[in-house]
């Protein structure tokens, strides 16, 4: 079923996710096989954006023509951060000064006329994991795959964090009910906790701290959420933020009960497995995050 709002709910249906990293690289499963929210299923290397311009002359106290006489590497050669790649002696060996690498990398640029050095940083490793469990349907060649899986789907309004997943467990007993600082305990570490309206700034703090997975709540204020996130929140696609779980609000910003509907499914689902998403397309709402609980488990 639908709300008002376009927010779907279903208790029951089959659930397609593609899962495809943004290179070309080695696809780790096949058609047909079962996998876990951590299964691996596709990995691949991308250019690293991080490139350092080394004044090599400048370490070395020569002339930018002279640097060539001193170099150990050539442009094209890997190299180790702190690795030498240059070399200058003087005074019969009595002063040595030495250039090194600021990073892991490859000598991508080497000027004899300036006397510098371009280093790119290392590709960077990629990787996309099923993110729910579930079978293979479909092989992406060189990409990825696509998972399907039976399960109850619940959509919020509005969410930040990635992907995560863990066991459901019930913090209050009624949608109205808000989440407090009081009802995050350590016996929960490593869950996704459920609240009814409103969670508190302290609750969010604490849930970071004691290391659950994830909040499903109906509300949070926003100055709230602008303080725990350490920014405001732009006019784009949420799901990047590095805070340390995973917030799901199913109404919005202040202070609202969950939904009665919404609360009962999630709570029928006590102590089962689900795979969360925050990300979120706030302009043209094209991207909700996502509630996945697998029927199987």
């Amino acid at each position: 079923m639908s709300r008002s709002d376009g927010i779907d709910i279903k208790g029951e249906t089959v659930v397609t996710k593609i899962r495809r990293i943004p290179t070309q690289g080695e696809v780790l499963v096949r058609k047909g096989d079962l996998v876990g929210p951590e299964t691996i299923v596709a990995r691949g290397t991308v250019i690293n954006p991080d490139v350092r311009e080394v004044k090599i002359f400048v370490q070395l106290g020569v002339d930018p023509e002279q640097v060539i006489r001193y170099m150990l590497k050539e442009e094209g050669d890997e190299v180790k951060r702190d690795e030498a790649i240059a070399i200058h002696r003087s005074f019969f060996g009595r002063s040595t000064k030495i250039c090194r690498s600021p990073i892991d990398g490859t000598i991508e640029g080497l000027s004899t006329v300036s006397g510098r050095a371009l280093i790119r940083g290392s590709p960077i490793l990629v990787e996309v994991k099923a993110h729910i469990p579930g079978s293979v349907a479909e092989i992406i060649p060189g990409e990825g795959a696509v998972i399907e899986s039976k399960a109850s789907l619940i959509q919020g309004v509005f969410g930040i964090g990635g992907e995560t997943h863990g066991e459901l467990a019930m913090a209050v007993g009624a949608p109205g009910e808000a989440l407090t600082s009081d009802e995050v305990v350590e016996g929960d570490r490593g869950k996704i906790l459920v609240g009814g309206s409103l969670v508190t700034l302290e609750a969010l703090r604490k849930a970071r701290k004691l290391g659950m997975r994830g909040i499903i709540s109906g509300s949070v204020d926003q100055k709230d959420l602008t303080e725990f996130i350490g920014h405001e929140i732009g006019m784009g696609i949420t799901g990047e933020e590095d805070v340390g779980l995973t917030l799901i609000l199913t109404e919005g910003f202040g202070i609202h009960p969950m939904e009665e509907g919404t609360f009962k499914l999630l709570k029928t689902f006590e102590g089962k497995p689900a795979s969360i998403d925050g990300s979120t397309q706030i302009r043209s709402r094209m991207l909700r995050p996502e509630i996945i609980i697998p029927q199987s488990t």
